[in-house]
């Protein structure tokens, strides 16, 4: 049956002559012209939605540290027209949305150690909607409270340690402790974090049969939440070739009699050393 439609159809627009009979062509107008106004009259009706939109925070207090992110986006419910839904909507996926963190706490400072402030989402309506537009009005934020937590900023400085894999050719060897330049870096950030680190790692590495001096910078790890003074160091590993060589060594008498003449055959011992 679908097949035999398909048929008629082909047939229909094969043997179709727009010259002659042009009443295909006046419907399609009409039908384009028809939507055209459906959709403008829909679109100048008010419609509610939500819209999911970044947000970014500034005025954070300069000697705290957030230790919980807060939300990225924040869902936003709506009413406008619908053309200027449509309009915003679309420029509301790429604009993020400015959170003053220091308007909501007039400025004030934060007292010291762990703390951890709510704040309710309502209160940010007019602000948000200054930025979006005077066209739309905004009913309703999601999450209904934003929580910030924050910790003392801090610093102090650890050693530097390696996080490395050696290998030697034969007959070589690690002459001494691998050095790093500097040997130690400031670290900084959440007092609970920074307290709990006693030294730094580098990004670990493989050097495999060495046989000679390596000198040469290398990154250290990241901690997340903490700023280090410095990414990379100088790394110098001291690679030596063992030596062998042949001594005559002279025997001594130890712990004999007096009375007694002890004589050895031969006198001298060869050593061989590494």
């Amino acid at each position: 049956m679908l097949k035999n439609l398909y048929l008629n159809i082909k047939h229909y627009i094969v043997n179709l002559n727009l010259k002659k009979d042009r009443r295909p062509v006046t419907f399609l107008i009409c039908l384009i012209i028809a939507t055209a106004l459906w959709f403008a009259n829909a679109l100048g009706k008010k419609y509610e939605t939500n819209v999911s939109m970044p947000i970014q925070y500034t005025g954070l207090p300069s000697n705290k540290a957030l230790i919980a992110n807060p939300p990225s986006s924040i869902s936003v419910r709506m009413e406008a027209y619908g053309y200027t839904l449509l309009r915003h909507k679309i420029n509301l996926t790429i604009n993020p949305i400015n959170f003053n963190f220091s308007a909501f706490t007039n400025n004030e400072s934060l007292s010291e150690g762990t703390q951890n402030l709510k704040i309710a989402t309502n209160q940010y309506i007019p602000q948000i909607s200054k930025q979006v537009s005077s066209e739309i009005t905004i009913t309703e934020i999601s999450p209904d409270t934003l929580t910030f937590s924050f910790d003392d900023i801090i610093s102090k400085k650890v050693i530097v340690k390696a996080n490395l894999d050696l290998s030697f050719e034969n007959q070589y060897f690690l002459l001494d402790p691998v050095r790093f330049t500097p040997d130690s870096v400031k670290i900084t950030g959440p007092e609970s974090i920074v307290d709990t680190i006693t030294s730094i790692s580098t990004k670990h590495e493989n050097f495999r049969n060495l046989n000679t001096n390596v000198v040469q910078n290398i990154s250290l790890e990241n901690i997340p939440g903490v700023d280090v003074s410095t990414k990379r160091v100088e790394l110098n590993i001291p690679v030596s070739l063992y030596t062998e060589y042949t001594d005559k060594v002279k025997l001594q008498k130890l712990n004999v009699p007096d009375s007694l003449n002890l004589v050895t055959f031969p006198g001298y011992v060869n050593i061989n050393c590494i």
